[in-house]
Parts: C-alpha cells; structure tokens; sequence
C-alpha cells in the first residue's frame, strides 16, 4: 500500500476546483483599488498541448518521463518513486521564490499536478509577483479575483477544457501555491484519495470491531 502520509498537509494545497466567478461590471472597474485584481470571467481558452514542464508537455505524460525530466533540470529529489502519490523536490534555484515542487500522479502514474511552493511570511505582495510572472510567459489569467493586499486570492489560466495553472494565496498566510494541472488526471487522483482515505477508515474500524 502506498504511503500518504503528505496528503494531510496536501488536502488543504490540492484540493480546489475551479469554480466560475462572478461577471466584471464597469462600476466594479471603477471602484477596484490599486490593489485588487479585477475579478474577470472567461476569455478564449489558450491552445490544448500549450502547458508545458520543464518542455514535456502536460497532456497526459508519464512518471518516468517527468522524472527525468526534472531532475535533468537540476532539481533535488526528497522523495519520489511509485511508492507513493506525489514525488517531492527541492527547487534549487530554478525559480526565484519557490522552496519545493510537489509533482503528483494517478495510481496509473499519469501527470495529475504540478505544485511550486513560494513560502512567505507577511508579503502580501509575493501574490501579485507570481502572477506577473506566469502572465509574462502566457498572457494575462483567464479569470482573478481577490485582493493583493488582504485576503485569498486565485487566478487560472485555461488551455483548452484539459489543462490549466492555477496560482492561489490563502490567508493570513501570504504564502503562494502555482499549479500546472492535467485536469481530467487531477480529479482521478483526487477521487483516488478520498477512496483510499475511505478504505483506510473502513479498515480500521472493522480492525477495532474485533476488540469488544
């Protein structure tokens, strides 16, 4: 049986689905600070096949591909293997901010996610240096909302109905989370998960059944 136990700190990283978000109005433009990102819906999806890590393509690689992939790269592997869900790695400067990359699969070793951490402690501003610089190699997000200087904030980019990058920032962590998705193998692994966590609570509870 693989071993989860990331996948406590994982569920509060991994777990959203885009949702849509609400319609951009011209008095909402006009009463938008400085410092809140206009909340947009949808524009024209990018090309399917456009997202890309480390120049494999995200459509539906493999493990091993990534893999090697990655670490070809330079990046420091903590922990990988199909042993386990995800592999982990150390970001060794590939990019500025980001402290480990978090790379996950389905039970069939399919690309589900890719998450880069950037760790920060009190910098709001960190949300919208991500953003700019995801927006720098493939245009403007697809749909934002939050506010840089208070609160969550979320922006994604759309290629084609199967693939996306979503950056999101909770709070009061200012800490930011950029995901390239396979989306279709992102919510494989997802139910992947909560069946396992429902295999594990169903076992133990059989295990105790025993005990009285």
């Amino acid at each position: 049986m693989k071993n989860h136990k990331l996948f406590f700190i994982l569920a509060a990283l991994l777990i959203f689905i885009p949702v849509s978000v609400s319609a951009y109005s011209k008095n909402s433009k006009t009463n938008n600070s400085a410092n809140q990102p206009n909340s947009l819906t949808l524009t024209k999806f990018k090309s399917s096949g456009g997202l890309k890590l480390f120049s494999v393509s995200l459509l539906n690689p493999n493990r091993k591909t990534l893999e090697n992939a990655i670490q070809k790269a330079g990046l420091i592997p903590i922990r990988t293997g199909s042993d386990y869900y995800c592999d982990i790695y150390k970001v060794n400067g590939q990019l500025t901010g980001a402290s480990k990359l978090y790379v996950c699969f389905t039970q069939h070793n399919r690309f589900a996610n890719a998450q880069y951490v950037f760790p920060s402690f009190i910098n709001p501003k960190l949300v919208k240096r991500v953003i700019t610089m995801v927006s720098d190699k493939y245009g403007k997000p697809d749909s934002i909302n939050g506010n840089y200087t208070l609160g969550d904030v979320t922006a994604y980019w759309y290629f084609g109905s199967d693939e996306e990058i979503k950056i999101f920032r909770g709070w009061p962590s200012t800490s930011v989370y950029l995901n390239l998705r396979n989306i279709p193998n992102y919510r494989r692994f997802l139910y992947e998960l909560h069946k396992q966590k429902e295999n594990k609570i169903a076992n133990k509870a059989k295990s105790q059944s025993s005990a009285f």
